[in-house]
Formats: structure tokens, sequence, C-alpha cells
């Protein structure tokens, strides 16, 4: 493993003068848990490393009607959060799936999502909820929406001297509920063979007003199934749309076969995950069990 130097700036300013200085030869630093195993094996080999752990961006708050979410957020925090399990619980489904207590205590939202892996848990529930990504730079910052993030397997749009900031996710609308179901080789700690985070908000007819679905590990990156959210918003939520939306869902999947799965076992439970989490929605709506 490289032996990096370490900075740990005092202020956002020193920090993001930091990342403009050292641009490409730098990586930003929270929990560690996917950087310095990809260190260790060599996949990333940066000079410097910039550690964000003395700024106040650890906390929840709330800005122009939207929830955001520090770039040091940990797993944790989403666990121990009241108003997220009744908001955005989808995404606290998601953070109790990753790794174990040790990872979820340092791990970040941020750095979950800056990886860019195509299994990242908690990408799915964020890109349901709509969240946007705010990349800080010295010279300005740009807000970028998380289904526009991805471009490739580690790869997204944040540029070199950008630093994510904070995450920020509307409030949702009334009459809405939202799951997010993983499949993976074993119980706990498992890197995702598929994964599916669905959301519908209803209107107060009782019609779909809005829907997302949100894909994992099927694709180079996490991803809408925009066609299957279409379905969904112009016919009745019946099985026989469940079905259809089910069948949409895996087409817009593009899996591949590695040592935890086959690409036709991966597709088929796409269809799988989709039809039981609009199940699920379906009797939570029944029941009255919404944000509202």
């Amino acid at each position: 493993m490289i032996h990096s130097r370490y900075l740990a700036p005092e202020t956002l300013e020193d920090l993001l003068t930091a990342l403009q200085h050292y641009g490409q030869e730098s990586k930003v630093i929270a929990g560690g848990t996917d950087l310095i195993p990809q260190m260790r094996c060599m996949i990333l080999s940066p000079r410097i490393l910039i550690d964000p752990i003395h700024l106040p961006l650890a906390g929840i708050s709330e800005s122009n009607g939207d929830i955001c979410l520090g770039a040091r957020f940990t797993h944790s925090q989403v666990l121990d959060s009241q108003f997220l399990k009744k908001e955005y619980p989808a995404l606290v489904s998601a953070c109790q799936q990753i790794g174990g207590p040790p990872v979820r205590n340092r791990g970040t939202l941020a750095g979950n999502l800056a990886n860019a892996s195509p299994a990242a848990d908690s990408a799915l529930p964020l890109l349901i909820y709509d969240a946007q990504i705010v990349a800080t730079r010295f010279n300005g910052e740009r807000k970028i929406p998380l289904n526009e993030f991805y471009l490739a397997p580690s790869k997204t749009k944040l540029a070199s001297d950008e630093f994510i900031r904070e995450i920020r996710i509307p409030k949702m609308p009334p009459r809405t509920v939202s799951v997010f179901l993983k499949l993976g080789n074993r119980k706990a700690m498992a890197i995702a063979v598929a994964s599916v985070a669905l959301r519908l908000s209803l209107d107060e007819m009782g019609s779909v007003s809005q829907a997302r679905i949100a894909l994992g590990s099927v694709a180079p990156t996490p991803l809408r199934a925009y066609q299957a959210e279409a379905f969904l918003l112009s016919n009745p939520l019946d099985e026989d749309a469940i079905l259809h939306t089910a069948q949409a869902a895996q087409q817009a999947a593009s899996p591949i076969t590695d040592l935890r799965a086959s690409s036709d076992y991966r597709s088929q439970m796409v269809a799988v995950l989709t039809r039981r989490a609009l199940d699920m929605i379906c009797k939570a709506m029944a029941l009255g069990y919404t944000n509202e």
C-alpha cells in the first residue's frame, strides 16, 4: 500500500484550496471504508489524503425545503434518526444492510456515493427520493441530480477539485410509501447480487402521482427504471400493472455474470424484487402506512 500524506484542514476554504492545488493526486477520505481497501489493493494510489474531520459537516439540517445531510453524515447516524425513519424509510433500510456496525459507524453516505460502485446500497433510496449532490470547489459550487451523477463503475461527474459538501433530499409529498430490497449471498455484510428501491406517492384520489424505481448491481451504475415508472403513472395499480412493471424493470437492467451470480439470475431477480416491493407498498397503503 502506498504511503500517502495526510491533511486535515481546519476550514472548508483550506480543504478546497488543497483540492485545487493537488487535484488528481488527492482523495477526500471520510470513513475510509471504501478508500483504504482500494489503496491496499493498489486500485487507487493517491499521494494526498484530505480529511474533513474538523469541518462541521456531520449533521442533518433543512434548507429551502430540502433535507441536507452533511459530508460526514454516517450510516449509523441515518439509523439513529427518528425523522429519517419516518420520512425516508428506504434509506434507513438500506443503511441497515451496509457492512457491520464498525463500517456503519465510520462510513459516510457521501463516500458511498463518491465510490460509485454499481452495488452501492445507499444510492438506490437516494435515487428514488430525487436526491442531489452539492459539489463544492474553490470558486463555487453546483448541484448534480443523483440520477445524472454516475458515469461508469468508479466514475462520476465529480471533478478532482470538487468535494461533496452535502446531499440534499426534497421533502416527500403526502401519501408516500417507499421500500428497499436487497438480495445477497448471505444474510449480513453481503455485496448485493441485485437490489431494488421503489417509491410511490398517491394523489388525493388515490392514483399514483409519482413513481420511482432504482436498480443496483444489475448495470454499470445504479440506475432508474424510467419505463417501468411511466407504466405505473399511466395505469391502475392492480396485479396486471405490478406484473408489467416488474417486466419493464427487468428490461432496464443489463447485468453481468461474476462470482456472485449469473447475468440471467440477476435479470430474473430484478423482476422478482420489483414485484415483491410493489406488493409490500400496496399492502402498506391499504393499511394506511404512509408518511401522511
